[in-house]
């Protein structure tokens, strides 16, 4: 017989459960900044430790941070920018393909489904019109998120540095709130909370690797032109889980029909990206970035859906380093540390460092 103590228990858990989402998802507009800043400036933490070492002020540091973050963000829209500039030089070229197959699709509308061209003109130019007439809207949409993304990446430059800069305030705010743990294991749960990020950017850097190598090898075995940059825009897109991978080989797909002289080089991009995405959406995503936060596969997907519903792109991107920091505060405290262990990878070591070890191996026992 199940113990009235064990209702009250799953009770206080539910309660809290539905309180916790309700939160997040009106608290948004705010904590997703936040969210952000917090996970990078414990990135840049260890920089910034290691030179104010040399005598270098904690404001100069702090800076310091702020243009890394810029830089690489700026780094990466230049590289698109000159990629996507090569890639418009053909759009001459691209436009006459793309009226040939809207021509061929036409002739095998009306053949197949005995549509005459004409109504099928109708029908396009009715839907031509309703978008002219909607694109209003449209492109007022797009400029007001544009805004807010500008403001937002803003104020994470901001939280970001007040952080860094005051991070021993917040340090030590921490360590009195943990009043009944020694000093010396509050600092250690601090620093393994920190670590979080570091190994979360490091797993997803070695996806977006790992998916641009792929991606590249398989668009030019397939003769698919802009190979590169195709390969980095879908292997980007997959920092955000499932919708990202998707966008990612839709663009590609559509991008080779009206630049390769056979349809075949589409399909084939398509099968590169179907095959690439089994590997993301079933081993890499679940267990070389889950693995990276020590989360098991199955809450890994779990936490990212959840995110994705409560907070949309942000959510997929955050949630899952942000379970990594519970799970941590989980294992801290005896209480909770059977939630620990549920949401855990139970292996040792990280899942990049079995891999490669793995790796290492196979090379051994070829040679």
């Amino acid at each position: 017989m199940v113990q009235k103590t064990s209702l009250v228990v799953i009770n206080r858990l539910l309660f809290f459960v539905v309180l916790s989402c309700a939160v997040l998802y009106f608290g948004k507009p705010i904590l997703v900044p936040v969210t952000f800043s917090v996970f990078f400036a414990m990135l840049f933490t260890p920089l910034s430790n290691k030179l104010e070492r040399f005598g270098i002020k904690r404001i100069f540091t702090s800076l310091l941070s702020l243009i890394i973050i810029v830089a690489i963000a700026l780094g990466i829209g230049c590289l698109v920018f000159v990629e996507a500039k090569r890639l418009a030089e053909d759009f001459p070229a691209m436009e006459k393909k793309a009226e040939l197959f809207m021509n061929k699709s036409q002739d095998y509308i009306s053949a197949k489904l005995n549509v005459p061209e004409k109504k099928q003109d109708a029908l396009i130019n009715k839907q031509l019109r309703s978008f002219l007439e909607s694109s209003g809207s449209f492109f007022k949409d797009f400029l007001a998120g544009s805004v807010e993304i500008f403001a937002s990446a803003v104020m994470v430059l901001i939280f970001t540095f007040l952080f860094l800069y005051q991070r021993e305030k917040y340090e030590t705010f921490f360590v009195r709130l943990m009043k009944d743990t020694p000093e010396k294991d509050a600092k250690k749960l601090i620093d393994n909370i920190s670590t979080v990020a570091q190994s979360y950017l490091t797993g997803r850097v070695l996806s977006v690797i790992i998916f641009t190598i792929l991606f590249s090898i398989g668009f030019l075995i397939i003769g698919l032109k802009s190979a590169f940059l195709l390969a980095f825009i879908a292997a980007l897109l997959t920092i955000i889980p499932y919708v990202g991978s998707i966008i990612g080989g839709l663009f590609p797909f559509a991008v080779a029909l009206v630049t390769s002289d056979s349809s075949n080089v589409a399909f084939g991009a398509l099968a590169v990206v179907v095959i690439i995405q089994s590997i993301d959406n079933y081993f890499i995503e679940p267990y070389i970035i889950g693995g990276e936060v020590n989360i098991s596969g199955f809450f890994t997907i779990l936490i990212l859906l959840a995110g994705g519903i409560i907070w949309g792109v942000a959510g997929m991107i955050l949630f899952l380093p942000m379970l990594g920091v519970t799970k941590i505060i989980f294992d801290a405290v005896p209480e909770l540390r059977v939630y620990g262990y549920l949401i855990g990878d139970q292996k040792k070591g990280k899942q990049s460092e079995r891999l490669w070890k793995k790796v290492k191996g196979m090379f051994k026992k070829g040679k």
